[in-house]
């Protein structure tokens, strides 16, 4: 069975960002062929609604269903992740991954972020270090024990570039991603 994940950036990120390279190349030991996306709205605002965005993410796994994946997830860095989770809800890929979700940035709650996740039915990683303070470990486990689809994993001392748990965070998505797409 082939099996594929397009990989988005975080914000203003590229194909190219670090931590989605490093994925790849967890990916690829396990056989799952990966997709880095750049958005198109890269350097500007996001789009209203983030429709944009989320075309490039379907165009990117249409593409590899074309090409004869028959299990596709969507991977998403912070921004990725959350434009990846919008997607999912609308139309449910095979899993979803999120490395590091900006769900409650200090101040700036993200009620919209919160029901995109909680209304996930497709198999869910939520990767998070547990002192991100964009994305606070205690709306993530509540969201979580709420949706038995949801698992998350607590990078314990990282916030939320993972600084030098990268890696963990990294194995931690590509093993769960390999038994998932199974």
């Amino acid at each position: 069975m082939k099996r594929a994940a397009v990989l988005a950036p975080g914000y203003g990120g590229t194909a190219e960002q670090p931590i989605l390279r490093a994925l790849a190349s967890a990916l690829e030991i396990f056989g799952i062929e990966p997709r880095a996306i750049t958005f198109r709205t890269r350097g500007s605002r996001p789009s209203k609604d983030y429709v944009s965005e989320m075309a490039d993410l379907r165009t990117a796994r249409d593409a590899l269903r074309a090409d004869g994946h028959e299990r596709v997830a969507l991977v998403g860095r912070s921004f990725g992740g959350r434009i990846a989770a919008f997607l999912a809800e609308r139309e449910p890929p095979d899993a979803l991954v999120i490395l590091g979700h900006p769900i409650a940035p200090p101040r700036r709650p993200r009620p919209r972020d919160e029901a995109a996740l909680a209304a996930t039915v497709c198999p869910t990683l939520v990767v998070q270090g547990d002192t991100d303070e964009l994305g606070p470990f205690a709306i993530l486990e509540r969201l979580a024990a709420n949706n038995p689809r949801i698992d998350l994993v607590r990078i314990a001392g990282a916030g939320h570039d993972f600084g030098a748990r990268e890696p963990e965070a990294v194995a931690a998505a590509a093993r769960w991603l390999d038994s998932v797409l199974r």
